[in-house]
């Protein structure tokens, strides 16, 4: 079981070395409902930027439509730019 554990990760790290993203885990059919932890900037225009996701049990094509709906963001000018962060949420209800 060790050996099985070492050769997947090895092969995970391999795929990351060459650019390759690891494959996404299955998505349990009975969940209803997704978070994504979203960080980004405002800058002094009021724009987001530098958005990335900090935490997420989403699967991919939610976690691309949570940093969408970031970029899409506007905030009041301000003198200096500021960090936010957001979590979105999402129920397949």
């Amino acid at each position: 079981m060790k050996v099985a554990r070492l050769l997947v990760t090895s092969a995970a790290a391999i795929l990351l070395a060459a650019g390759c993203a690891a494959p996404e885990p299955p998505i349990d059919p009975n969940k209803k409902s997704f978070f994504v932890d979203v960080e980004f900037t405002v800058d002094r225009d009021g724009r987001t930027k530098d958005a990335k996701i900090i935490r997420t049990d989403a699967p991919k094509q939610l976690q691309q439509a949570a940093l969408a709906d970031v970029n899409r963001y506007r905030a009041e000018p301000s003198a200096e730019p500021t960090r936010g962060r957001r979590r979105i949420e999402y129920n397949t209800d």
